[in-house]
């Protein structure tokens, strides 16, 4: 079988997991949530390999860097499953302790990506608005960030990062940039509606079960389509 097909075939695998994720997490079957949470990473972490292993040249320091990006990935998904699991009082320090490895992936991706294709300056106006949407939220008091504003108004930064690094070297073209057109997109997506479902329980109400799905479906996507470029970089 075609490799990019076999691809696309966990990919799906990984993303139907990711709904069965969110259908657990709107029931409360949070051990449920947990295990298929885990499953949907270990699929996209196989496409990587898989990958690496369809390389027409030898394993470099971008496909390294890659692989080690998607494996932060995973470890943050297990840890941020198990923020439903403990106490109330420890909620909100497992979400920052699971937060920990994906903003180190996102660093990760941000870096590989950067030095892999000169930046283009015009796409730097892509870097606030993230923040900016962040701030305006908490303006019109959709969230309560309190004293996590800063730490979130710098996640923003980085999720913008995301985006432009991605968009940089989708303009390149090939297989690798048709690859890289969507995941910073998909990133922020998600991460945005993490970012709700967790500060705007109140303004929000009956949009949360929603939420499970726009934080889930995007995110698997995006590790999908990274995990596949490794066998590009």
């Amino acid at each position: 079988m075609n490799p990019m097909a076999v691809y696309i075939l966990l990919s799906v695998a990984s993303v139907a997991v990711s709904i069965l994720a969110a259908l657990l997490r709107n029931r409360g079957r949070e051990k449920g949530r947990l295990l298929a949470k885990l499953a949907a990473s270990l699929l996209f972490c196989g496409i990587a390999c898989l990958a690496a292993c369809a390389r027409a040249a030898p394993m470099n320091s971008y496909a390294a860097l890659m692989l080690a990006a998607l494996t932060l990935g995973l470890i943050g998904d297990v840890l941020l499953g198990l923020d439903r699991l403990a106490a109330e009082n420890c909620q909100n320090f497992l979400f920052l302790v699971g937060g920990t490895p994906f903003f180190l992936g996102h660093i990760l991706y941000i870096s590989l990506l950067l030095s892999y294709a000169p930046l283009r300056p015009g796409l730097l106006l892509i870097l606030p608005l993230v923040p900016l949407f962040f701030l305006l939220l908490q303006r019109l008091k959709v969230v309560r960030l309190g004293k996590l504003l800063v730490p979130l108004l710098i996640y923003g930064l980085v999720l913008g990062g995301m985006m432009l690094s991605t968009l940089n070297v989708a303009l390149l073209g090939g297989a690798l940039g048709r690859l890289m057109l969507l995941p910073g997109i998909l990133f922020t997506i998600s991460d945005t509606s993490l970012f709700l479902q967790k500060f705007g329980k109140e303004k929000l109400g009956r949009a949360l079960p929603a939420l499970a799905y726009s934080v889930m479906l995007p995110y698997y996507g995006a590790q999908c389509l990274f995990a596949m470029s490794v066998a590009y970089l």
